[in-house]
């Protein structure tokens, strides 16, 4: 077994052993705050420790194989840096899909006033517009989320569905067949920047 421990990018520090396979993880590792995939890192660590275990005579490793195991969980923190790492998450309001979703419509509603405006100021319907819409309905879940999650992206996707379509039929009166792209493209972008 090597004992693996993995400083993440979130601040998170948290450890594990692990026995490889083919010098490397049997399964993905995960940071157990912020979800940040870890199995790079810690095939790094494996590589190192296989690397100055080895005796200088070897040409070459010898692992032994062992069975694939599912993901092996890190040990729980202890209760002080556990309250610690949740206490400024809280403070902060960081990650509140609450919030992600109230930013997902601010950012909706700006984009159905300014094709809308668009509208009536030029008289010219731009149907791609729309994807503005995506756009921003993606930035403001993303920036009141302060991060972005799959699940934000997935309601920011329906909410800039609802808004592109209802923006069009406000402007049409019915439903153009031909802006089925804007809207997928709107869907799209709101999807991508609120997920990640």
């Amino acid at each position: 077994m090597i004992p693996i421990t993995i400083q993440c990018g979130c601040g998170q520090r948290y450890e594990f052993d692990v026995e490889p396979v083919d010098g490397q993880m049997p399964t993905t590792v995960a940071c157990p705050v912020c979800g940040v995939d870890g199995t790079a890192a810690a095939n790094e660590m494996i590589a190192q420790t296989l690397t100055v275990q080895a005796p200088p005579s070897l040409p070459k490793l010898r692992l032994q194989s062992a069975p694939v195991r599912t993901e092996a969980p890190p040990p729980p923190p202890p209760p002080a840096a556990r309250a610690a790492a949740v206490a400024p998450a809280k403070a902060g309001g960081e990650f509140n899909l609450g919030l992600g979703i109230l930013g997902a419509f601010i950012g909706a509603l700006i984009g159905i006033g300014a094709m809308y405006g668009f509208y009536e100021w030029a008289g010219f319907r731009f149907p791609l517009l729309g994807v503005g819409i995506g756009v921003l309905t993606g930035f403001g879940a993303k920036i009141l989320y302060k991060g972005t999650d799959n699940t934000l992206g997935i309601i920011s996707g329906v909410i800039a569905l609802v808004s592109v379509v209802t923006t069009l039929l406000l402007m049409y009166g019915t439903f153009p067949m031909i802006s089925i792209i804007s809207v997928v493209v709107s869907v799209s972008m709101a999807y991508r920047i609120a997920s990640g």
